[in-house]
């Protein structure tokens, strides 16, 4: 099954990709390097990443997969994933 990525650290609609994902039973991961607030969801995985530049960006790269969706505004994480 696909899996929703969300860029926490750059992505100003978290919370309305997330009730979407939720409402279409699409697994999601949150990715940040912390100060997000969890969400309490069997759907929802919370990624907390090392501190520093990009580390989020480098961890939703090398997670995702064919087939998932990566929502955030970072260029070029975007590109990474594609």
């Amino acid at each position: 099954m696909p899996t929703l990525y969300i860029d926490a650290d750059a992505c100003p609609v978290r919370e309305e990709s997330v009730k979407i994902a939720l409402r279409h039973g699409v697994p999601v991961a949150i990715v940040s390097n912390g100060g997000i607030r969890p969400v309490n969801h069997p759907l929802v995985r919370m990624v907390y990443v090392d501190q520093g530049a990009d580390a989020a960006d480098k961890w939703i790269a090398e997670a995702c997969l064919p087939g998932d969706c990566v929502v955030t505004v970072d260029m070029p994480l975007a590109a990474r994933c594609i």
